[in-house]
């Protein structure tokens, strides 16, 4: 079975058994550790001295063994939860880059509240953990790289703004507990798959700490307790046995109090990918020691373990250099009430029924309205009537509800069709038109322009998905993939009123279409919801108010070397030469908006003062609408080493019709500080500065200036936080829409069930590719369902052969767990003789 993954299979009932956690009033008063009235910190120190040096070894592993006479169950360290928890049931909100267009820091602390809520419930029902692998702050520097979606900005500020959000809705602002541990990665300067294990990430110390830090130390500023050092090396040096970057750094100047994991294996890959020491146990003892707290790895033991054990017997390593990091990491068990009665305590209550709750999708829904970027409207063409009489929606994402990366399973998805088909009443002529990554389509792609004549209005949902660009696979073109450009320059061809809509992991190039198409939308994977939110943005019943999070550039000639970190060298708005496709901050709006009445309170501003610059922003045009006031500075004397602008604040403000609001934005004397490689500390150059106020990086309606005083800002000073920023996020809740009822699914007949356990393939990957083989006289429609939960619905054609085989994707909740696989038949006569599960992982 070399091309497939083995299997067992259970037949009949099964059962899991784990040890319970003893509570403070079952076990001796002598066990301080259990003690819950006493400071954590003596509690650490007593079960520490509890522990072996074994078990304190296997701490250092994100799967930990139980250590039953302690009754100390076995504990799986880790958890994703970057737009949504991985896990069935759970409500997916926009990704990242999503997010991160929606410009509402606000919006965001709504978001990570939700999704703590459900971990913490999951948490509750004995199914997760709450030590969660997000959020993922590095910089969205290259539109290349394949996990640029789980990033929410190629700007600094921007970054930090809507990270620092995520951190307060995950842990919460409980006084004695952690609702969630946000695990904060990638540190370093990760931003390439191709060879990431052994490659290295050669960068100036300006850069590292004007461009690649300052969203990590706004993250630790804010209290994140986690964070997960990168697979790269940092200039000759692996991340994982840094010791400048994890101990002088991130301990000494940010003062973080936290615990370190290395990206998956990557205390292994310091020895056997960058052959930075002779053997595992060095490379082991030279991560401890650097920082290095712990290994993701999902099996046990994990090279780290391993390479400590041998170092210990070795006497290469003491126990006291072991408890340094055991002591981190129990402190964090600790913090989130692993040995405590939950039962009385607010994160004890949150209830199962928080799970893609009404509230949740509600939110989802306005988050990805408010994510979504109007990129062209020629002659108005949008919003579009809804007595259109007749719509072609066509291309590989319109009847799919790409979720994107790191994505969980929630039960209900709505497609950008059936969004569609909840809000319009015309006829609608569907087609594919042809696949994300296939070259041969030519029956679909004739029903799409078959459809697109039929049609008054052509819909074209195109993009790229997991296939083209994700963990492990940068893109090599930021060209539509597959047929995807030839599908819209066909369309072009035969009607004249096509609008795409674009599912895009960042910056996509369209071809010759760019010109021909009358209306294009950024639509994003943007979460459950996306289908209704697409279309109640192109229907009118919401006014397009996203701007992007990137620069969108104009061709790849235009992108330097990946592998290129040097900022100044034509990446991102700050220093880009060339004319872009989009600029940094766009998007159109259904109504127009005018900026007056520009004031700056300073006319100089000193060491530690702020200063307030006011405009008012008016909506003169037809309809309610939001605009995104972004505030930019730029040196007036600056040197090409220097950004042409930079951002420094930003507000997202809605405003009806004929309404106006002053909008007050803070500018600190901390914005204009540049790093200073003499005096390796951050300073700030004496003389006049332009104040750049506008709705994008380059569309800058009003400016002033004011001079600005010379002086040193420390390095380990924490990150202000900004009240536009802020925007009262700690306290604000959101007022749930009506009442989103769940999708009533009727199964139909069962044709095929199996139950499977499926074995960890060594690397994240969400979902595995499946071979249906089958038999069918008729047309028919089946629903594929994995523990109870839908998968995907399949039309599947008449066929006469003996044997016909159908490709399908299985998203895999869980590892090690035995999970019935089940196919029924709606509609049509299909008989299915097998589902073959295919594993990623690699074939001896």
């Amino acid at each position: 079975m070399k091309n497939s993954l083995k299997l067992n299979l259970f037949v009949g009932l099964f059962s899991l058994t784990s040890v319970t956690y003893l509570t403070a009033a079952e076990v001796n008063k002598e066990e301080l550790w259990r003690n819950e009235s006493i400071p954590v910190e003596k509690r650490v120190d007593d079960l520490l001295s509890k522990l072996t040096v074994e078990e304190k070894i296997d701490f250092l592993n994100s799967e930990l063994p139980a250590i039953k006479r302690l009754s100390i169950p076995e504990y799986v360290w880790y958890s994703e939860a970057l737009h949504g928890v991985i896990a069935w049931n759970c409500t997916s909100f926009p990704q990242n880059n999503a997010m991160g267009s929606t410009w509402n820091t606000n919006l965001m602390y709504q978001v990570a509240t939700a999704i703590s809520d459900e971990a913490r419930a999951l948490k509750n029902m004995g199914k997760k953990e709450v030590m969660i692998y997000s959020p993922t702050v590095n910089m969205s520097r290259d539109p290349r790289w394949g996990r640029n979606e789980e990033c929410y900005s190629e700007d600094p500020f921007h970054m930090s703004s809507m990270a620092r959000m995520y951190i307060r809705g995950m842990q919460g602002n409980d006084p004695k507990y952690l609702k969630t541990v946000c695990t904060v990665k990638h540190f370093a300067a990760n931003n390439v798959e191709h060879k990431r294990e052994q490659i290295q990430s050669i960068i100036s110390e300006k850069d590292l700490r004007e461009y690649y830090f300052p969203g990590f130390k706004t993250c630790v500023d804010d209290g994140a307790m986690g964070i997960m050092s990168a697979l790269n090396g940092l200039n000759n040096i692996p991340c994982s046995a840094h010791k400048w970057l994890l101990t002088d750094v991130l301990r000494g100047e940010w003062g973080f109090k936290g615990y370190v994991v290395a990206d998956w294996s990557a205390v292994g890959s310091v020895t056997k990918f960058h052959k930075y020491t002779d053997n595992n146990a060095e490379g082991c003892v030279a991560a401890l020691r650097a920082g290095c707290d712990q290994e993701c790895f999902r099996r046990c033991p994990s090279p780290m373990v391993k390479g400590i054990h041998e170092a210990y017997k070795k006497g290469l390593v003491s126990e006291d250099e072991i408890n340094v990091s055991v002591r981190r990491l129990l402190r964090l068990l600790f913090l989130t009430g692993e040995f405590d009665n939950m039962n009385n305590h607010k994160y004890g209550q949150i209830k199962p029924s928080v799970l893609e709750s009404p509230k949740h999708r509600a939110l989802a829904l306005e988050a990805a309205k408010q994510s979504i970027v109007l990129l062209k409207n020629e002659s108005d063409i949008l919003p579009l009537s809804k007595d259109v009489k007749s719509i072609a929606v066509v291309g590989p994402f319109a009847n799919y509800c790409w979720l994107g990366i790191y994505s969980g399973f929630p039960k209900n998805r709505v497609s950008p069709l059936k969004g569609i088909r909840n809000l319009y009443k015309g006829k609608i002529h569907y087609a594919k038109g042809c696949e994300v990554t296939s070259k041969n389509d030519t029956v679909d792609m004739n029903n799409a322009i078959k459809a697109a004549l039929q049609a008054d209005v052509v819909l074209a949902f195109v993009g790229n998905d997991e296939k083209t660009s994700t963990e492990n696979l940068d893109r090599s073109t930021l060209l539509l993939p597959g047929r995807q450009s030839q599908l819209l320059d066909e369309l072009c061809k035969v009607n004249k009123n096509v609008i795409a809509v674009i599912t895009p992991s960042g910056s996509t190039l369209l071809g010759n279409a760019q010109e021909s198409l009358k209306g294009i939308v950024c639509s994003w994977a943007n979460g459950q919801e996306q289908g209704d939110a697409i279309a109640s943005v192109l229907f009118g019943d919401y006014n397009p108010g996203g701007k992007l999070n990137t620069t969108w550039y104009a061709s790849d000639n235009n992108l330097p070397s990946i592998h290129d970190y040097n900022i100044a060298h034509n990446h991102t708005y700050m220093y880009l030469k060339d004319k872009p496709l989009y600029p940094f901050g766009y998007g159109l709006s259904y109504t127009d908006f005018k900026f007056s009445g520009l004031s700056i309170s300073k006319k100089e501003l000193k060491a530690n003062e702020k200063a307030i610059v006011s405009f008012k922003i008016s909506n003169v045009g037809k309809m309610d609408g939001d605009e995104v006031a972004q505030l930019y500075i730029r040196n007036k004397h600056h040197s090409n080493d220097m950004p042409k602008k930079q951002l420094k604040s930003f507000k997202r403000v809605h405003l009806a019709k004929s309404q106006s609001a002053t909008v007050n934005l803070e500018l600190l004397f901390e914005d204009f500080k540049t790093w200073d490689d003499q005096k390796k500390n951050f300073v700030v150059n004496p003389g006049e500065y332009e104040i750049l106020v506008g709705s994008s990086s380059q569309d800058i309606h009003l400016a002033g200036s004011i001079s600005v005083a010379y002086g040193i800002v420390d390095k380990t000073a924490k990150e202000k936080i900004k009240s536009e920023i802020l925007d009262n996020g700690y306290i604000v809740k959101y007022d749930t829409a009506p009442y989103i009822a769940s999708v009533e699914d009727k199964k139909g007949s069962l044709c095929f069930d199996k139950v499977y356990t499926f074995y960890d393939p060594g690397f994240f990957v969400s979902q595995w590719d499946a071979v249906v083989e089958y038999t069918s006289s008729e047309n028919s429609v089946i629903k594929v369902y994995l523990d109870g939960t839908l998968i995907d619905e399949f039309s599947v054609e008449s066929s006469r052969s003996a044997v016909n085989k159908m490709n399908i994707k299985i998203p895999i909740p869980a590892y090690g767990v035995p999970l019935k696989l089940e196919v029924y038949k709606s509609a049509g006569d299909i008989k299915i003789k097998s589902v073959d599960i295919i594993s990623p992982a690699k074939k001896n």
